[in-house]
């Protein structure tokens, strides 16, 4: 054994061994993260959270069990593409027999091989980006990642047919992230590189620049990976294998095998594949430090493993954050519109049972912050405006029927009991509808809030207090004849029962009254002493009547709508309370799921610190190269083979044998023949008369929609143009050496030198004059460039025929742009029927055309057959006649030169394919042209009636957004004048009700006057308003109509604006400012508005107030009650009323006369000043409503009302307006449509995209 060797297997057993003491050392460290993650583990935990707390610590455990089976050797994984010679690699490295090796098969390797090599494994691996033919991409990509899990050293393979940018994203995923120590492998698929004696030194050169040009590209896409300092060693494993393989051979084509060995000799054979090369760079990197890659390996892999956890961990725990603020700005919109929950509701509604915890409590907790909805939710206030707004005309009827019927009552000096109270004052019908009206809208607002449906929730019925008095209108007053009557007015309690019903179900509001007792007083009415007193008991009865009459309306009316609102709320927490309570438990959980994840981050953190620092295996491979070389130039040479380049073996010229010479003509001719039938094919379905006839119905629809013109002018500008014969493929396919071959065998002289280079060269597309036609180069697919890609499809869209060129590995990486191509897409015709395949570089086989025309010929057969296979998977079923092998520059040896005549291609003419294409191009007659460009105009044609679809189609999208987004926008206006109107009236009745409670006083007042105080009369009806709790109860009201006025702002305006994105609508900042009570002497500016109403009413005689009344009566017999005690007395006065009435003196029947003849005229001066009165409170809330001065609520809620209304009749109208264009676009489209599918009929082709 020598020293070298000795040292490489010191280093595998160093390398075994310290990875042993590693990985026990890693299982110890992992049991604490498995204890960790095993206490994280939960049932109620979130099921993303559950499965990876449960998962991620037996991947691990199966990761450091499968490690450790591997542990005996060091082992090397070979990770790649399909069909780039990882096979062959493991042959070449076991010495094997090549029954591992494809015969041309893409995915041929589906397990996971293994050979041992030096005391170290090696990993064959199923190809990466192959199209699945016996097995699904995915399962043979996961095969291929376990291997390289356990890997040492990972042997990135590539080939030099193209290195694509979806090879380079999978090796970030599973090769750069697992921090694996790797060793670029490019296979040379050009057979005459590296073998000098083949090639002449003069061409060796070329080929060696081509070598270097995919050299660099593989270390440029890796270091854009972070992958740098790669080595990249360049072998020709075909010729490896010839040299290295086991015999009897039972690969590919074992004459083959035989003839180069007896021609170049194993020595030479191997020796010029370089694949001793690789062998000493991974012999010295093992040697350098295979225990620090193997500590690497192990360590990096490991920490990947924390580092990608913990971004699965990190990504859950934003998603849960990100959930649970969702569930929590859910439930805050829900408080704000129920209002922050009471106890009550709490306790019944958001308490969780298995907790025993509030959820409210536990969710401001877990968030950290508590809910800040008010106890009244928008729901109360928008009920509670719905309520005063739709009952206030029930109530201004009911004070009005008061009114009337104490009129009525003492007019007729009659009793109106409770009952009759109850019939007079309220309609009860109209107030059951206002009730309904009220839930109706209420559901309205819920469903517009909480966009909720509503329509079955039911209220919860009970009681609600109506209050009646009982009129006395008997009592007192002057009598004529000598009768005696008692009068009184009785003070009782009774109950009511007012139906309000406003839901499917229905409930009955009633309740207990409160009754105002009126004393029974019993009194005989003789002289002018006992006349006063009868006078003056009717003024107290009927001031008594109106302020208590008018005082259970209101009191009725309060009622009504608190219960309404509590109602509502109750209502809206039966139906919703559990929604509430399912998302705050949601919430809740994501919370504590979040919480968890902390320590599970910390675990991970703590458990990937413990992993010891890695050794740097760039420096370990670096120390191996330079064992190659002295400086990087002089390293870079050798792991590129280029040595060859002045090698002083001789060329040796291998003539081609007349057998050989007609097997390959007779193919030549029958290809000819084959790819003219193709051609002309593609071209002969539709018929010109069908083209012509389908371009009638075109322009047809061309005179209706004029947009159609730019469909008709790309018809005639490609039909009147030269066809387009358009060569399409993956960069570095051969594109532009074919075009290249094909200008060289048609005569033509490039005006430059071809851009031939392994690297994405063809930037834009480029034409080439031939007789009759053009030809287009295109820039090459699958290069990391989207806007080559984007180019070269765009440019073939009105090619008459399209050449598209493949590899030999057929259809790998990204294939949806050609399944695009032939299948069309929304933006473009189909090609299907106008696709020649062409497989490029049949020189890379791994057959020798020379020495084996057969096997040469059989292979390019199996080619063909597999790309139609893999074609017809794609759902593409393409004719072999369309599929044809050849090489536009056999073995490179011509590149992309200016100066190259056809006579450089002489050696190879009769077997590269490329003169069956040339004579099948350059054949075409004018006809056969003309039908070309007829049937290439049809499919600009259709591709540009799919771009004018697709715009309509966009149009209408467009405009479905825009309708989308105006709707809520309109549905917003629409609430927000709505809801104007709403608030006005609430505000309205609030402002007269805040009058009437000075204005009732007022008429009490002058009920309680005889007719000796005029004047105090017409001070009351000319003052009655000017007090300072007037001014007082205005300020308060205006306040609280700014707070009104700014909850509708916040809950319209601010929302409008936000829909509208856009400076269309600003509202006034600061509302309360707009209602801020102007100047000081306010009810002068009334008095001189309204004018002085009493100045006609005369003198009033004074009559005292029955309260009063009653409580001199009792202080009398030293009774020593309160106001309102004697209010709560009456009943017992009225009881005594007969013994007091017996002591009354005895009134004079002449004075009487007279007294009444005063009391007509008086009872005359009273209704006047009722009246009066009335007017004045009516203008007065009017005046608040709409005066600035005073408030001007009404102006400000229709001058903002206006401006909605103004906004909504705009973006109604844009909605109509867009409607109006969408349908217009619908027509449109379907005519477009009815041309597209014509122009699919006539041929049997799908254009529809």
């Amino acid at each position: 054994m020598t020293t070298q060797e000795r040292s490489f297997a010191e280093a595998v057993r160093s390398a075994v061994e310290q990875g042993r003491a590693e990985l026990t050392y890693l299982d110890d460290i992992s049991d604490e993260l498995v204890v960790a993650f095993t206490e994280g583990q939960g049932p109620d935990l979130p099921a993303r959270l559950h499965d990876f707390t449960r998962s991620f610590p037996v991947e691990l455990r199966g990761h450091l069990d499968r490690e450790r089976a591997s542990l005996g050797t060091f082992n090397i994984a070979f990770f790649g593409r399909t069909g780039v010679g990882k096979s062959t690699l493991l042959s070449v490295f076991g010495q094997l027999d090549g029954e591992y090796v494809s015969p041309g098969d893409n995915d041929f390797t589906t397990e996971v091989r293994h050979v041992e090599w030096r005391d170290c494994r090696l990993f064959d691996t199923p190809g990466i980006n192959g199209w699945g033919a016996s097995e699904s991409r995915d399962i043979l990509e996961a095969r291929a990642r376990a291997a390289v899990e356990v890997a040492d050293i990972v042997l990135l393979c590539f080939d030099s047919q193209s290195q694509q940018a979806m090879e380079f994203q999978k090796i970030a995923a599973w090769v750069r992230d697992r921090g694996k120590p790797v060793v670029a492998v490019l296979n040379s698929r050009n057979r005459n590189w590296r073998h000098p004696a083949v090639v002449p030194e003069s061409g060796r050169g070329h080929l060696s620049e081509t070598v270097r040009q995919h050299a660099d590209n593989i270390r440029t896409q890796l270091g854009q990976i972070g992958l740098f300092d790669v080595p990249v060693v360049a072998i020709q494993s075909q010729r490896a294998l010839h040299a290295r393989a086991a015999t009897p051979f039972r690969g590919p084509s074992p004459s083959a095998v035989q003839h180069e060995r007896e021609r170049f000799g194993r020595d030479y054979l191997d020796r010029w594949s370089n694949f001793p090369t690789l062998e000493r760079l991974i012999i010295a990197s093992i040697a350098e430090g295979g225990a620090d890659l193997r500590l690497t390996a192990l360590r990096e892999d490991i920490r990947s493993r924390c580092r990608s956890a913990a971004g699965e961990l990190e990504e859950l725990a934003a998603e849960f954050e990100r959930e649970a603020q969702a569930l929590e700005r859910r439930v805050e919109s829900m408080f704000a519109v129920l209002g922050y929950p009471e106890d009550a509701e709490r306790a019944e509604w958001l308490h969780d049972t298995t907790l025993s915890e509030d959820l409210v409590e536990l969710s401001e907790q877990a968030r950290g912050a508590p809910y800040t909805s008010p106890p009244k939710g928008s729901l109360d206030r928008h009920v509670r405006h719905l309520a005063t707004s739709y009952l206030a005309g029930c109530h201004r009827q009911a004070k009005i029927n008061v009114d009337d019927a104490i009129q009525r009552a003492f007019a007729a000096r009659k009793t109106f009991g409770e009952p009759e109270f109850r019939a007079a004052a309220y309609d009860e019908e109209a107030m059951t509808a206002a009730a309904q009206a009220v839930w109706v809208d209420r559901q309205v607002f819920l469903r517009r809030e909480l966009e909720i449906a509503v329509d079955h929730e039911s209220a919860v019925s009970r009681p609600a207090a109506v209050h009646a008095v009982t009129i006395a209108g008997d009592e007192g007053g002057t009598l004529l004849g000598d009768a005696t009557q008692g009068t009184g007015i009785a003070l009782g309690l009774g109950a009511l029962a007012l139906p309000f019903i406003w839901n499917p179900a229905g409930w009955v509001l009633a309740a207990t009254l409160a009754g105002i007792g009126i004393v029974n007083q019993a009194g005989q009415y003789f002289g002018k002493r006992a006349s006063q007193q009868g006078e003056e008991q009717t003024r107290k009865a009927m001031a008594g009547a109106i302020a208590d009459g008018h005082r259970a309306v209101d009191r009725t009316f309060a009622a009504a709508e608190d219960t309404l609102v509590q109602d509502s709320r109750r209502a809206a927490w039966t139906a919703l309370g559990p929604a509430v309570g399912e998302a705050l438990s949601a919430a809740i959980g994501f919370r504590m799921a979040r919480a968890r994840i902390t320590p599970l981050l910390d675990s991970l953190r703590t458990y990937a610190d413990a992993v010891r620092p890695a050794p740097a295996v760039t420096d370990v491979l670096r120390r191996a190269q330079q064992r190659m070389g002295r400086t990087p130039a002089e390293v870079n040479r050798v792991l590129l083979g280029e040595d060859w380049l002045d090698s002083g073996v001789n060329h040796q010229p291998v003539r081609m044998s007349e057998a050989a010479r007609k097997t390959y003509a007779s193919r030549q001719e029958a290809d000819r023949m084959r790819l003219a039938r193709a051609v002309t094919a593609a071209w002969r379905s539709p018929t010109p008369a069908q083209i012509s006839s389908w371009r009638q119905d075109l322009e047809d629809a061309a005179r209706r929609d004029s947009a159609l013109t730019d469909v008709m002018g790309a018809f005639w500008r490609v039909s009147g143009a030269r066809p387009v014969l358009a060569v399409l493929g993956d960069y570095n396919s051969g594109k532009s050496s074919l075009v290249h071959r094909i200008m060289v065998d048609g005569g033509r002289r490039p005006d430059t030198a071809f851009d031939t280079r392994a690297l994405p060269a063809t930037t834009a597309a480029s034409r080439y004059r031939f007789p009759g036609f053009d030809l287009m180069d295109t820039p090459g697919l699958q290069s990391g460039h989207d806007e080559h890609d984007a180019a070269a499809l765009e440019a073939v869209t009105e090619a008459a025929l399209v050449l598209v060129v493949v590899n030999v590995n057929l259809l790998v990486g990204n294939t949806s742009m050609l399944e695009d191509l032939w299948r069309g897409t929304e933006l473009s015709a189909a090609k299907d029927g106008r696709i020649v395949f062409l497989i490029n570089r049949c020189d890379e086989l791994g057959i020798d055309p020379l020495t084996a025309p057969d096997q040469f010929l059989n292979l390019q057969s199996q080619k063909r057959d597999a790309l139609r296979t893999a074609l017809a998977a794609r759902g593409a079923d393409v004719p072999l006649d369309r599929i044809h092998c050849l090489c536009g520059d056999p073995f490179g040896l011509v590149g992309g030169v200016a100066t190259a005549q056809p006579a450089d291609f002489d050696e190879h003419r009769l077997w590269d394919g490329v003169a069956a294409l040339t004579n099948a191009l350059f054949g075409l007659s004018d006809e056969q042209l003309a039908d070309a460009a007829s049937s290439a105009a049809l499919e600009a044609a259709v591709t540009a009636l799919k771009r004018h679809r697709h715009a309509l189609h966009q149009v209408l999208n467009d405009g479905e957004k825009t309708l989308s987004s105006l709707q809520p926008l309109i549905t917003g206006l629409r609430d927000a004048i709505r809801d104007a109107v709403i608030v006005e009236g609430s505000l309205r009745e609030d402002a007269r009700r805040m009058v009437d409670r000075h204005a009732v006083p007022a008429k009490s007042a002058v009920a309680d006057l005889d007719r000796e105080n005029a004047q105090k009369l017409k001070d009351i009806v000319e003052s009655w308003w000017k007090t300072p709790q007037f001014e007082a109860d205005l300020e308060r009201y205006r306040d609280d109509a700014a707070r009104r006025l700014g909850e509708w702002h916040g809950e319209h305006l601010t929302t409008l604006g936000r829909e509208l994105r856009a400076a269309e609508w600003e509202a006034t900042p600061e509302l309360a400012a707009e209602f801020q009570a102007q100047g000081t002497a306010w009810y002068e500016e009334v008095t001189a508005r309204l004018g002085t109403l009493a100045e006609a009413v005369t003198p009033f005689a004074q009559i005292l107030g029955k309260r009063d009344t009653y409580y001199a009566v009792l202080k009398q017999f030293n009774y020593k009650f309160k106001p309102w005690g004697a209010v709560k007395g009456s009943a017992r006065v009225a009881r005594a009323g007969l013994v007091l009435g017996a002591i009354a003196s005895v009134a004079d029947i002449a004075g009487m006369a007279t007294d009444a003849q005063k009391a007509g005229q008086h009872r005359e001066q009273q209704e006047s000043a009722f009246k009066k009165i009335d007017e004045t409170a009516a203008g007065m809330v009017d005046l608040i409503m709409r005066d600035e001065l005073w408030g001007g609520h009404v102006a400000y809620l229709e001058q903002r009302s206006a401006d909605l209304e103004a906004l909504l009749d705009e973006h109604v109208a844009r909605e109509s307006s867009i409607a109006d264009g969408m349908d217009s676009a619908k027509v449109r489209v379907e005519a477009a449509d009815d041309l597209v599918v014509a122009a699919e009929a006539m041929g049997g082709t799908d254009h529809s995209g």
